[in-house]
C-alpha cells in the first residue's frame, strides 16, 4: 500500500525546515577528505583515516566529543557504514559526521542560515503539473547499472520513465534513491529549458538541475509524476555537495515552471 504525499503547502513547509536544520544543506561549511593525517577547518583535534572511519586525536581541554563521550586521545569516529553511525560534537555547537573518507562540520549557526529565508518556487499554474507516465525497470544485460555523480560515487540505475511534458514525449533514466520513510524510491535527475537562464531571470530554476521522487514500483507500471514536487539538490545550498550530472536524455527541451527554483534570502536574492 502506498503511503498518501503530503499536501503541498506541507512539502513546501517541510522543505524550508529541512534547508536550515542542524543537518541540513545550509548548516554543511566543510566537507573534507582525509587521506592522511591532518587539521579540519573548523574544528579542533587531529584526524586521520582509520578503518570503519576516521580517528580523531584530540586533548581533553579541546572539548571534542564523540557519541556523548569526551576525548582525551586518540578514538573512532565510524562512518555512514556502521551500524550505528558516529556524531562528534564540538564547544561552538558544530558536528562532525563521516562519509567514506570525507569530514563533513555542520553549523546549526552558519551564515548561510542566518541569511535564508526561503526556497523560492514558481507560482503554481491553474491546470496543474501532472503528467502520466511509464515506468519500465532495466532488466538483462543492456542494463547501464548506473550513472555518476560529480564527485564520482555511483547512482544505480533502476529503468526508464516515458512521459509528455508540454506536448513533448521524454523518455528518462531514473536512478535508485534511498529509501524514504520506509519506501523505495525512484529519482529522476532533470534539466529543463529553466535551467538555462541566468539565475536572476524571473522564469530560472537551479542551473545543474533538479531532483524529483516516486516510488518504485514492483515492475512495469504506469506512474504518476507531479512536477509541482521538483527539488532542489543539496548542492544548490552548498558549495560543499557535489552536484551530479542529469543524462542526456533527461536534459529536457521544454520550461517546466513548477517547483523549487532557487534559495533566497529576505529581499529575494539567490544565495548560491
Amino acid at each position: 500500500m502506498t503511503t498518501a504525499e503530503p499536501d503541498l503547502a506541507e512539502h513546501v513547509a517541510a522543505r524550508d525546515a529541512w534547508a536550515r536544520s542542524a543537518r541540513g544543506p545550509l548548516a554543511l561549511v566543510t566537507a573534507q577528505v582525509v587521506d592522511r593525517p591532518q587539521p579540519v577547518w573548523p574544528v579542533p583535534g587531529r584526524w586521520a583515516p582509520a578503518t570503519g572511519g576516521l580517528s580523531v586525536t584530540a586533548a581533553a581541554a579541546e572539548g571534542v566529543v564523540v557519541d556523548g563521550v569526551p576525548v582525551d586521545g586518540t578514538v573512532l569516529v565510524a562512518g555512514d557504514t556502521a551500524v550505528v553511525p558516529s556524531v562528534a560534537g564540538f564547544p561552538d555547537g558544530r558536528a562532525g559526521t563521516v562519509q567514506g573518507t570525507t569530514l563533513r562540520v555542520w553549523d546549526p549557526a552558519s551564515d548561510a542560515i542566518a541569511r535564508f529565508a526561503r526556497i523560492d518556487r514558481f507560482a503554481p499554474r491553474q491546470e496543474g503539473w501532472v503528467t502520466a507516465g511509464r515506468y519500465e525497470p532495466w532488466a538483462g544485460p543492456e542494463a547501464p547499472g548506473h550513472l555518476t555523480d560529480a564527485a564520482g560515487d555511483p547512482l544505480p540505475v533502476a529503468g526508464t520513465i516515458e512521459t509528455t511534458v508540454d506536448g513533448t514525449t521524454v523518455r528518462m533514466t531514473a536512478v535508485r534513491s534511498a529509501p524514504f520513510h520506509g519506501r523505495s524510491r525512484l529519482q529522476l535527475i532533470v534539466q529543463d529549458a529553466t535551467s538555462a537562464l541566468a539565475e536572476d531571470a524571473p522564469g530560472s530554476s537551479y542551473s545543474m538541475g533538479r531532483f524529483l521522487y516516486l516510488d518504485e514500483p514492483d515492475g512495469p507500471a504506469d506512474v504518476v509524476l507531479d512536477w509541482e514536487r521538483l527539488v532542489l539538490p543539496p548542492c544548490a545550498f552548498s558549495y560543499q555537495f557535489a552536484c551530479p550530472v542529469p543524462p542526456e536524455e533527461n536534459r529536457l527541451p521544454v520550461a517546466i515552471t513548477a517547483g523549487e527554483r532557487h534559495p533566497v534570502d529576505a529581499d529575494g536574492a539567490v544565495l548560491h
